[in-house]
C-alpha cells in the first residue's frame, strides 16, 4: 500500500482519496470542501468541460475542528480541500473511489 500524503497547509488542494483526517494542535481550525465537476458535456455545443471545474462549496459554512482533537472527514476524490488556521496536519485516508479516473481526466463524458 502506498504511503498517504500528510500536509501542514492546504488551500484548494485537489484530493486523491475519499477521506481525510484532520489533527489539530493547540488551536482550532476550519475547513471547507469545494465540489468539483469531473465530467460534463455542454448540450448546446457538444464540448466537454475541463476536468476540475469548480461548482461550489459542499458545506454552506466552514466547519470547525476543535483544538487538540482529530476528525475524519469525507472529501471525495477530485474535490478540493482548504483548511484555515495553524498548527494542524491533514492526512489522506482510505482509497480512491471510481471517481479517481475522472479526477485524472480519464473516462467517457
Amino acid at each position: 500500500m502506498a504511503q498517504a500524503n500528510v500536509y501542514t497547509s492546504v488551500s484548494a488542494q485537489a484530493w486523491y482519496t475519499d477521506k481525510a483526517r484532520i489533527s489539530t494542535g493547540n488551536t482550532a481550525v476550519t475547513f471547507q470542501v469545494e465540489g468539483v465537476q469531473l465530467t460534463y458535456v455542454n448540450p448546446s455545443t457538444g464540448n466537454t468541460a475541463n476536468v476540475g471545474t469548480p461548482v461550489g462549496n459542499i458545506y454552506s459554512n466552514a466547519v470547525s475542528v476543535p483544538a487538540n482533537s482529530r476528525q475524519d472527514i469525507y472529501i471525495g476524490v477530485g474535490n478540493k480541500l482548504t483548511i484555515s488556521g495553524s498548527n494542524f496536519t491533514v492526512q489522506e485516508l482510505g482509497t480512491a473511489s471510481s471517481a479517481q479516473a475522472a479526477s485524472k481526466g480519464v473516462g467517457s463524458a
